[in-house]
């Protein structure tokens, strides 16, 4: 029996673990520093109040108890990894592999040479974090149903999809509100703050002229060219002298790889990100995978693909065929991967959509990306439900 352990539980974690279960003659193993798996995609829903906790997370010790085999989670920070003995350090104890998939993911990269940004942001990739800005806004929309009429400025710092995608649905959230706050609704104001030139930088014309065109029906001020120079309490200052009074800040401007725990011998990246080869590989360990946001993985181009959910998955599912022809005795076909399409959610029933080479946005993108996500969610629900009745049927 083979012991397969994966670090990390979320989207290619998961993935791992589905396609490894039905594997004959694999013990497997998921470890994670919490114990739900929270979905990232969806965390702008939940920030602007239109989803709730249950909707974005799942238990993750039910989640693996609803195999037909038993899939062993263990809830611990991974403090550090030696390869030449096959060894994954916790916080209680050591793990021994046969087979490691490292899938720790990322988290919020606050790049240092702002001063303050940290101290006085909210990340996105951690669900406290996301927690804590909801209770912040759902406090100042209290206070406006109260009367206050002072100013909310609210800054979400990043136009890369995830800042868009909160910018949009708190417009939108605010537009709603309108009825129920009246004239105080003029008194929140959403901006969104981006370094380069454009928002969705990198994405296609058509697309972020359809986000453009969104954002501004939904009354988020967008400020492109804003490079910051240091954030204060109540005040971001920016490069060009200008500065700019908020309320509370989300910053999503990019992440940097759960790495630490690997020895400095693995190659990385500068956002921390562990390079792999063609099979998805560390360079003289072929028992080591590592996957999703956490590493640097390449298309079929050559071209470093984007740290999304799908990627993470694909790779995830390549991993699993790799150790199941490990253990036949033969070897897996590099790695194809490539950038299949996106969806971007805009605010309500409404989005935009690349599949294919193919553009488009309104409501068919957002039921597009609804029926996706209805789909992902309801299958990791079912099996923590199907985890519960196991585990209440073994008390009995």
């Amino acid at each position: 029996m083979k012991r397969v352990v994966v670090a990390g539980g979320g989207y290619g974690g998961l993935r791992a673990v589905e396609r490894m279960a039905n594997v004959e003659g694999v013990e497997l193993t998921l470890v994670d520093a919490n114990g739900f798996h929270f979905m990232q995609t969806e965390v702008y829903g939940y920030i602007a109040g239109t989803k709730d906790l249950d909707e974005i997370a799942v238990d993750l010790k039910l989640w693996c108890s609803g195999f037909n085999k038993p899939v062993t989670f263990i809830q611990s920070p991974v403090f550090g990894l030696d390869p030449d003995k096959r060894v994954l350090k916790l916080q209680n104890g050591e793990l021994s592999y046969d087979y490691l998939i490292i899938a720790t993911g990322a988290r919020t990269r606050f790049p240092d040479s702002v001063e303050g940004l940290r101290e006085h942001s909210f990340g996105i990739k951690r669900l406290d974090r996301a927690f804590g800005f909801r209770h912040k806004f759902e406090e100042e929309i209290k206070r406006k149903l109260e009367g206050e009429s002072e100013r909310v400025n609210i800054a979400v710092v990043g136009a890369g999809l995830s800042g868009v995608e909160v910018a949009a649905e708190m417009g939108y959230m605010l537009k709603r509100y309108r009825n129920l706050l009246g004239e105080h609704s003029k008194e929140i104001e959403v901006v969104l703050f981006d370094a380069c030139d454009t928002i969705l930088p990198g994405m296609d014309a058509t697309i972020v002229a359809s986000a453009e065109r969104r954002l501004k029906e939904l009354g988020v001020t967008v400020k492109t060219s804003a490079l910051i120079k240091r954030v204060e309490k109540e005040f971001i200052y920016f490069e060009d002298g200008e500065m700019w009074g908020y309320s509370f800040m989300i910053f999503t401007g990019g992440i940097v790889g759960n790495s630490e725990f690997v020895p400095e011998t693995f190659e990385k990246n500068g956002i921390g990100q562990i390079k792999v080869d063609s099979h998805l590989q560390i360079e003289g360990y072929e028992e080591i995978f590592a996957i999703g946001d956490v590493s640097e993985i390449h298309g079929t181009k050559g071209e470093i693909l984007p740290p999304t959910a799908q990627v993470a998955e694909r790779s995830a599912e390549y991993c699993a065929l790799a150790i199941k022809k490990s253990l036949e005795g033969k070897r897996a076909e590099p790695f194809r991967g490539s950038f299949q399409g996106m969806f971007i959610a805009l605010g309500g029933r409404f989005g935009a959509a690349e599949l294919f080479g193919f553009r488009f946005s309104g409501i068919a993108a957002y039921i597009m990306k609804r029926i996706v996500t209805f789909i992902y969610f309801l299958g990791i629900d079912l099996r923590a439900n199907t985890g519960f009745k196991i585990r209440n049927l073994k008390k009995v």
